[in-house]
């Protein structure tokens, strides 16, 4: 049995090499159905080839245009007032050494003389000395302009040159001539016919005052600060009207003079700001202004201009200007603040009023 198959196995071997000799080409076969998807490859080498040379400069760009300005930033707000600091100790330090005396002092400046003695056309004595002062040494009895009363007596002083004039313990006025003459006028009566008043303001320096676009503002003077420093003619009690800042010069006889010298700052909303300055006068239909441009505010917004050295003169030419206030005003093209130091007012009454 095991002898056949072998023989079988060697027929068919044999067989098999014989066909594979011959050419047994088939039809073709029908189309195999579509195979399913292959997986994912393997990545693959990246090659990275060697830097090209560096290319030519381009061409400049066109020049851009310029840029708008910008529009000007508001004014901060002011800043809160700081608290009181703590009170510091208190510490007596020792009595100091006496110190030695001072050396004399320079010699004083020669006193006034008289320039002239006359009566008025109110029989008062007028005495004019020779520094542009005068005196009102009180009312005397005359029968003419050039008489006198001495001791109830009526002598005329034109006729004797004089020899000397004082002023007595009890404020009399005493008149000798060279003929031992002596005529006394009772009650002495000084007379200053100029003066002044520096109005210290305190109104707006904690609350500036706000300054519409081109229209006109009072300037306030409460004439309440410490430097506030008043020395007024005979007769005159007051130049200011401290509720809203004016110039009274209704006291003063006409013919009078005043100079007015203000100090305020102002600090502009816009660069090259306007800055008018006025009084007005007068009253009803008769009021007018005195007006000037002060100048144009060109350091920039934001910052304080002091209007400090310029004087005014008022000439007291009737009773309209006379007896109406005097109010100074300012008027600023794009608006501000105004902050008043003061005013200092130096007045000179006519002579008509001796």
């Amino acid at each position: 049995m095991t002898e056949f198959a072998n023989n079988v196995a060697i027929i068919k071997a044999v067989v098999a090499k014989e066909l594979l000799k011959k050419d047994f080409t088939g039809r073709e076969g029908d189309k195999g159905d579509k195979g399913d998807k292959g997986g994912i490859g393997d990545k693959g080498e990246s090659i990275v080839g060697p830097q090209g040379p560096i290319g030519k400069a381009g061409s400049d760009g066109f020049h851009g245009v310029d840029g708008r300005d910008g529009t000007e930033g508001n004014r901060g707000p002011r800043g809160l007032k700081g608290k009181d600091g703590v009170d510091g100790d208190t510490i007596e330090g020792p009595v100091g050494k006496a110190g030695s005396n001072g050396s004399d002092g320079s010699d004083g400046k020669d006193g006034r003389g008289i320039k002239s003695i006359r009566v008025n056309n109110d029989n008062m004595l007028v005495v004019t000395y020779d520094d542009g002062d005068m005196t009102i040494a009180g009312k005397v009895s005359v029968t003419n302009k050039t008489e006198v009363i001495q001791n109830g007596a009526g002598l005329p002083i034109g006729h004797f040159a004089l020899h000397s004039v004082t002023i007595d313990d009890h404020n009399q006025l005493i008149v000798k001539c060279n003929n031992n003459k002596t005529f006394i006028v009772p009650t002495l009566r000084a007379v200053d016919i100029g003066g002044f008043a520096d109005y210290n303001d305190t109104s707006t320096s904690a609350s500036p005052i706000t300054l519409v676009d081109n229209t006109w503002t009072d300037i306030p003077n409460n004439g309440a600060g410490s430097f506030s420093n008043i020395k007024l003619p005979t007769g005159v009690t007051r130049l200011l009207d401290s509720s809203t800042g004016a110039i009274l010069l209704d006291e003063l006889p006409i013919g009078s003079s005043a100079i007015v010298r203000m100090d305020y700052t102002i600090t502009p909303t816009t660069n090259n700001a306007a800055l008018d300055f006025r009084y007005t006068l007068g009253g009803g239909a008769g009021a007018y202004t005195l007006e000037t441009t002060v100048n144009r505010l060109d350091e920039g917004s934001g910052r304080e201009y002091r209007q400090a050295l310029v004087t005014h003169y008022i000439y007291v030419g009737d009773n309209n200007t006379k007896d109406n206030p005097i109010q100074p005003q300012v008027k600023l093209t794009g608006g501000g603040t105004l902050v008043n130091a003061g005013m200092v007012i130096e007045v000179r009454k006519s002579n008509g009023d001796y």
